[in-house]
């Protein structure tokens, strides 16, 4: 293991660790139970909800979480349209983590060349929407487009738009609680299938263009591009 890939993992450790060590001392549930009783007062609860978003990344909070609350609160109709600007911001620090972290040594080197040789398979748009739409957690996708370069308007359009049928189920979960918790939140098996189909036939397209092409130009030219 060369060192710049060791010193990559040990920023990586470090960075668990205090995430790690937030989410202890700040469980989901105790803090959802405050932003119930701040959303009494509406003004202060935007202020909380943006605060939210921006450090949820760092205390390892699924975005769901967030959501469920939302629709229990405001019902489908008025939660939906905030999940997913809440969706948009809670993406916005790890993907730029990943921009300044961008490097092409180690193993974000990797992850780069890697990243951005499947966008230019697939452009950006669709392989942020198509990783939204799996399901990886969210937070790796974005430190991993912000280190393959993906550009901020792509990222935050294909987030959004990826994002939709995650926000639809945990959204109409919240509205349909009589009680607030968040313990008893899962996905179906049903459900994943189809968000994984969905994410193949976003992909499919242009990544079987690409093979072919690849193909049919017998492999890459001398100049190293396909």
């Amino acid at each position: 293991m060369d060192h710049v890939t060791r010193r990559q993992l040990v920023g990586m450790a470090g960075l668990s660790g205090v995430a790690l060590a937030s989410a202890v001392a700040f469980s989901p549930e105790t803090v959802v139970a405050e932003l119930e009783e701040v959303a009494k007062r509406p003004f202060l609860f935007v202020f909380a909800l943006v605060a939210l978003y921006i450090v949820r990344p760092f205390l390892l909070w699924p975005v769901s979480s967030i959501a469920l609350v939302l629709g229990y609160l405001y019902g489908m109709i008025a939660a939906f349209p905030l999940a997913l600007a809440g969706a948009g911001l809670t993406a916005i620090p790890p993907y730029l983590v990943g921009r300044y972290a961008s490097t092409d040594a180690g193993l974000f080197g990797y992850v780069r060349s890697s990243g951005t040789e499947l966008i230019s398979a697939v452009g950006e748009t669709r392989g942020v929407v198509a990783a939204r739409l799996s399901p990886v957690p969210g937070d790796p996708i974005s430190y991993a487009a912000g280190l393959s370069g993906v550009s901020v308007r792509a990222f935050l359009v294909g987030t959004v738009v990826g994002e939709i049928p995650w926000a639809v189920v945990a959204v109409a979960t919240g509205a349909s609680m009589r009680r607030l918790t968040l313990a008893g939140f899962s996905l179906s098996p049903e459900f994943m299938i189809v968000v994984l189909g969905l994410a193949a036939i976003v992909l499919a397209g242009p990544l079987y263009n690409h093979v072919v092409g690849t193909g049919g130009s017998g492999g890459p030219s001398q100049d190293g591009r396909h």
